[in-house]
Formats: C-alpha cells, structure tokens, sequence
C-alpha cells in the first residue's frame, strides 16, 4: 500500500525527474499527442473554466495545457520539490500558483472557488482514504455547477487477483515468465492503491454531495485486468447531472499504441529526429498490431 509518507519520499528523491514526468506519456507519443489525442477529449466538456485546481502536477506535465484554459491555475502537490519545479518552470506567468500540501486535504484552496478539478497520472498511487479525504472536500471547493476529473486507482475491484499474483510472486521465475507469455497481469510494479476502486469512488461522491456522472475502466499495461479508473464528477447544479455511466474500455492501451504512432509520423521537430537516432525514421520504431 503505497502511503502519503512513501509517495513524498518517492516524489521528493527516489525519482530524478530528468525528463520532468514525460517519461509516462512515451506510450503516448509524448505528452502534446497524450494530452490532445487522450486526455483533452475526455474533459472537453468542461474546458475552458475561470478557476482550475490541480492536484498532484509533479513537474507540470498538463499544467501548461490547463493554464492555457482558465483565468486562474492553482495546483497543489504533496512533493515540495515538485513545486519548486513547477514554480520555477512556469514563473512569470500570471494567474498561475503552487502550493505544498499535506497529501490528504485541501484547506488551502478557498471553499466555492473551483470551477473544475483535475487530477491524472497522480492519484493512482493513493489509497481509499486520501481518495475520500479529497473528494469530501472538492464538495465544498467546486462551486455549484463545477467538475472534476479524477485518475484513481481500480485495483480494489480485484481483492482475489491481486491476492493471488502477490503470492505467485513468491515464486519469481515463474512469475517472470508467465508475465511474459501474457498469461497473468502483472499488478502490483505499477504501485497502484489496492484498495481503491470505481465504485469507492462512487460511494465517496454521494458522500460529498457531488455526482459521478461517467466511470471508465481501463487497462495500464495491463491486459485483463482494468487497473485504473477515469472518474467524472460534477456538483449537484450542473447541467450536466445525470445517472453514472460506466464503461470498461479495454482498447485504452491499443489508443495509446495509435497515437504513438501518428506522433512518430507527424512529429517533425529537430529533438525529435535526433531522439530516432542516425539512420532511423522517427515513428518506424511502431509497430502495427
């Protein structure tokens, strides 16, 4: 169970940041291709808004998509250096702030003052109970026709598989090779909460007086097992309340693998060419199938 302590001390100086978080979006094509082919489809609906809270930035990987389309950007995250990063990544640019918090709340964003919320690639690695402490709150900090988009963790919906691959790791050759072969999922080197799930989610929002209104499941380089969850809540005043749709999109990945693709072919910039190396087209790395 990765904990606030372990998540601070992994963001603060296990991981060396050399590629401030764009690292996760290779899958992707980078994080231009990841944020407009993957992510931006899904919050459209929301965007632009006056007032954006973040939460958990890293080193600002969306935060400059995000700025581009509000008045006001405030992004908290539990990792001190990560702010420093940011703050000094994005310094001069008005209406844009960072502050530390303490990994579970957020009593320094005024209550009634966001009008969308935003969180990816961040809160997969926090368990049940943060997940709750920030939802509760994101009651009372999103106005009344506010939203959020929150990437959690779905391990929870697994309790017998994740059981059962901890203890099949007890054996580590056998557990490589069945990886390998594709026979068994591998869930527990992608430090997600094994305690969350979609419908923790759900529960943690009528809590809040908050409405999840579309759930989508889906795979992390994984093949069966849909690890993770793309939550969409929205206030009890919006136009956009209506009955939660859920889907298991188990195809996310086969979207990643597209878009990687269409960026090695359409990426045309100098870094790009030189990151291919001599000899070789950029793109010609990705395979179809």
């Amino acid at each position: 169970m990765p904990t606030v302590e372990e998540n601070r001390s992994a963001w603060d100086r296990q991981h060396d940041w050399g590629r401030s978080g764009a690292e996760w979006s290779e899958a992707w094509g980078g994080p231009v291709m990841h944020w407009h082919g993957t992510i931006l489809p899904r919050i459209q609906a929301f965007l632009p808004a006056p007032a954006i809270l973040e939460i958990g930035p890293g080193f600002g990987r969306w935060t400059g998509f995000l700025a581009e389309r509000c008045d006001r950007l405030l992004a908290v995250d539990l990792s001190e250096k990560c702010v420093r990063a940011c703050r000094e990544r994005f310094a001069g640019r008005p209406g844009v702030e960072f502050l530390v918090n303490d990994g579970r709340s957020l009593e320094m964003v005024p209550d009634g003052s966001v009008d969308f919320a935003f969180s990816f690639d961040s809160l997969v690695h926090a368990d049940e109970e943060v997940l709750r402490g920030y939802v509760l709150a994101l009651g009372r900090k999103l106005r009344g026709a506010g939203a959020a988009f929150i990437h959690h963790s779905n391990l929870g919906a697994y309790p017998r598989y994740y059981r059962a691959f901890s203890a099949l790791q007890r054996i580590p050759k056998l557990t490589g090779l069945l990886t390998r072969l594709g026979l068994v999922d591998n869930v527990t080197w992608q430090w997600r909460a094994p305690g969350m799930s979609a419908g923790k989610m759900a529960r943690f929002a009528a809590e809040a007086g908050l409405v999840c209104i579309a759930q989508e499941l889906v795979t992390w380089s994984t093949r069966r097992v849909l690890v993770d969850c793309l939550t969409t809540l929205v206030g009890r005043d919006s136009p956009f309340v209506r009955e939660n749709r859920v889907l298991a999109n188990r195809a996310f990945m086969r979207e990643a693998g597209h878009l990687a693709r269409l960026a090695g072919l359409y990426d045309h910039s100098p870094a790009e060419r030189s990151r291919a190396g001599p000899g070789l087209t950029p793109g010609t790395e990705h395979k179809e199938g």
